[in-house]
């Protein structure tokens, strides 16, 4: 018998008996794979046997099929069928791997993950991915049987034959960055609409020239982000120009570059704001503004994106893009829980709603400035020093100016 796993059904069509029958009929064929009844490399039964044993459709004998090979309990094979494999085994530990640099932990979104993991019996566990590397922390956890994986990844390709069958057998979701080249469900925020609203507000304030600078490099949530900016721009019919993308960072830069942002500023037809696309980098992006002789927001209106970087134009705080880094969490669990209680659907992209915090740098009249806290915490500095995430940031260190916002305590 040939079996034909169909990757192209339409799901939508299908009535809520079909979605219950094939998920009972995929857990009923693991349960016989794990237990031996139907032997490692066997084939399994035909589509016929199993509409027979199962009193189903053959649409859902076919998703059953198909589950059970995307979650790696079986193996379709030309010519000859479905055959049974091994699947994902039960984990040795209750930890949940969170993977990133030691010195960049968000640790808003650590303690965050870890009190719902731990409501529902799992533990947290950071493990270092600048000691390890991305593909050596996944490969760290999975060896010391951690039953799942939260990564914030700080690469944006993945050496694949170091870490592919880990991935097979562990479940993992991302924060904020996507794998181009490995599947895994990612949770971020709203890049798109973030910018979006950033160059919207900074249209209704009156600004004709709003510069973007920050961050770009392959990661796609600045991608999303820069998008955002352009369509709001034109959305509030004012036209991008090429001359204002004056980015100042990328990867595995020792500090950032601001000269092409200095040199724009100097300009006569110089612009009237700049999108920061990332908040760490405000204290580079408020120097050279000082070098340039401007005040922010007098001549200058800043915005940035993300809510973790308290600054202080002398006396005005800094407008933010919110991420809510509770609801960030919340997501992140979801999704992990899911897979490890057998979830075995495609890969999702869960977006979190954003939101605009108005302070003073964008130039808005104080009274509707809003006493919103910062998400601060020690770490979140760790790029804003000289020697880009080498060392921790010191309390104390005269890196940011002291705000006049109240900020969260982290």
């Amino acid at each position: 018998m040939l079996y034909t796993i169909d990757h192209t059904m339409n799901r939508s069509r299908l009535t809520d008996s079909s979605r219950n029958g094939y998920h009972e009929v995929a857990a009923a064929l693991r349960r016989d794979i794990r237990d031996g009844k139907i032997g490692s490399g066997s084939l399994l039964p035909t589509e016929r046997e199993l509409q027979d044993r199962f009193t189903t459709s053959r649409t859902t004998v076919r998703r059953a099929l198909q589950s059970l090979v995307d979650s790696g309990w079986a193996e379709a094979s030309p010519n000859r069928g479905v055959l049974a494999k091994q699947g994902r085994p039960q984990a040795s530990t209750t930890n949940i791997a969170f993977i990133d640099h030691a010195e960049t932990v968000n640790q808003p979104l650590f303690m965050a993950l870890n009190k719902r993991l731990q409501d529902v019996g799992y533990h947290l566990v950071h493990v270092d991915s600048h000691r390890f590397t991305v593909e050596g922390a996944i490969t760290y956890a999975h060896a010391q049987g951690f039953a799942g994986a939260i990564i914030w990844p700080k690469t944006s390709y993945l050496h694949l034959p170091q870490v592919q069958s880990a991935l097979a057998l562990m479940p993992v979701v991302n924060i904020r960055h996507s794998f181009p080249n490995a599947a895994t469900d990612v949770v971020s925020e709203d890049g798109f609409d973030g910018g979006h609203l950033v160059a919207s507000h900074l249209a209704r304030m009156g600004s004709r020239r709003v510069a973007v600078t920050g961050m770009l490099d392959m990661l796609s949530t600045n991608h999303e982000r820069f998008a955002g900016y352009q369509i709001g721009l034109m959305d509030n019919e004012i036209q991008p120009s090429s001359a204002d993308y004056v980015f100042c960072f990328t990867s595995d830069m020792v500090q950032p570059d601001t000269r092409l942002l200095e040199f724009r500023l100097s300009q006569p037809d110089r612009p009237d704001a700049v999108f920061v696309l990332d908040d760490f980098l405000v204290p580079f992006v408020a120097k050279a503004i000082e070098r340039c002789g401007l005040r922010v927001p007098e001549d200058v209106r800043v915005v940035a994106f993300g809510n973790d970087v308290p600054y202080d134009f002398g006396g005005v705080g800094l407008t933010t893009i919110l991420v809510d880094w509770e609801l960030v969490a919340d997501a992140a669990v979801r999704r992990l829980v899911a897979r490890l209680h057998g979830d075995h659907s495609a890969h999702k992209k869960v977006k979190i709603p954003v939101r605009l915090v108005v302070r003073g740098s964008c130039g808005a009249s104080p009274a509707t400035w809003e006493n919103i806290p910062y998400f601060s915490h020690a770490n979140s500095f760790a790029y804003a020093l000289p020697e880009h995430g080498r060392r921790p940031y010191v309390p104390g260190e005269a890196v940011l100016a002291t705000s006049a916002i109240p900020t969260k305590e982290g």
